[in-house]
């Protein structure tokens, strides 16, 4: 397998550099060939201008669509932006490695993306998502915050994590074809100790040696699920559970990963939880009511909870 993993972090000896080298040691370990897009060594300019480009498709306007299709056209890429543009053509696999700041990527990796991420070379109309140029390669977040994980949950100081990256995942990654693999989060890592920062090392080493087995995360709609106006076809409903008895331990357990395995599948949009997790309420996709019952039906804690099912969409 061939990796590029494009690396924001201007201090090499940062974690999110002890992650890079891990990565690279692992993978390369492992047999695959592996590239390194350093960014801040490199010296990466970030803004995109006319400087992407050899070419000019008008003079008197600068409209970067139009010159990345011309440029593509007639080979008018310039020569750093060209060979970032190889490797990522080149690869299997996509990493990106980051803190997460102001709630997004390091401006540096997002004018990657903004410059390497060319109309009519990567992506162009109807050339996206399940249709891409990269149809068929894997992706992958590796990613550092200053808060503690409870702080990025749905009910945390700045809600979820998964809202966070899916401009990342799915409005970049997912919209140029890749298969978006589970990020993976080193949390709070300026405040915990050597063994947390040595133990979180070890599940990045592991989640690299599964990086071909790993599944990916299904995005819903797909887009054979849209009308001509680009909205789901698919019927979205609420369903607000009740608890009405104790279910057992090992069939709370036993829910958590039913509810993951909806959510996997793309059924489950999104989940609520009562501060004191008496009550739930859930947005799920599916055909019909009947659907929805059929899925509710089948989690381990269904007898426990009064249901209320609500079509919204």
């Amino acid at each position: 397998m061939k990796v590029l993993i494009v690396h924001a972090h201007a201090e090499p000896k940062s974690f999110n550099g002890a992650l890079t080298e891990r990565a690279v040691a692992t993978l390369t370990a492992e047999g695959h060939e592996v590239q390194v897009s350093d960014l801040y060594a490199m010296g990466f300019n970030p803004v995109s201008d006319r400087s992407n480009f050899t070419t000019i498709a008008n003079p008197d306007y600068l409209k970067q669509q139009a010159e990345e299709a011309y440029a593509t056209e007639h080979d008018g890429f310039a020569p750093e932006i060209l060979a970032e543009i190889e490797k990522l053509e080149w690869c299997d696999t996509l990493i990106f490695q980051f803190p997460l700041w102001w709630f997004g990527l390091p401006a540096i990796l997002k004018g990657w993306v903004d410059r390497i991420f060319a109309y009519k070379r990567v992506y162009a109309g109807g050339f996206w998502y399940d249709k891409g140029a990269f149809t068929g390669k894997r992706a992958l977040l590796s990613l550092t915050t200053g808060g503690v994980e409870t702080a990025y949950s749905p009910s945390g100081l700045q809600g979820s994590i998964d809202q966070i990256l899916y401009p990342i995942q799915h409005g970049m990654l997912a919209f140029t074809g890749f298969d978006v693999l589970p990020p993976f989060v080193s949390w709070s890592v300026a405040h915990i100790d050597d063994a947390s920062r040595a133990g979180l090392l070890d599940a990045w080493d592991a989640r690299l040696r599964a990086l071909t087995t790993t599944k990916p995360i299904v995005w819903t709609p797909a887009l054979s699920d849209l009308d001509k106006t680009f909205r789901d076809t698919v019927p979205s409903f609420v369903v607000h559970g009740v608890f009405t008895g104790e279910p057992p331990a090992e069939l709370v357990a036993a829910e958590r990963i039913a509810v993951a395995s909806l959510k996997a599948h793309g059924v489950l949009k999104s989940i609520q939880l009562a501060s004191d997790y008496r009550q739930g309420w859930l947005l799920l996709r599916a055909a019909d009511e009947e659907t929805v019952w059929g899925h509710l039906r089948a989690l381990p804690l269904f007898e426990y909870l009064r249901w209320e099912v609500v079509r919204v969409g």
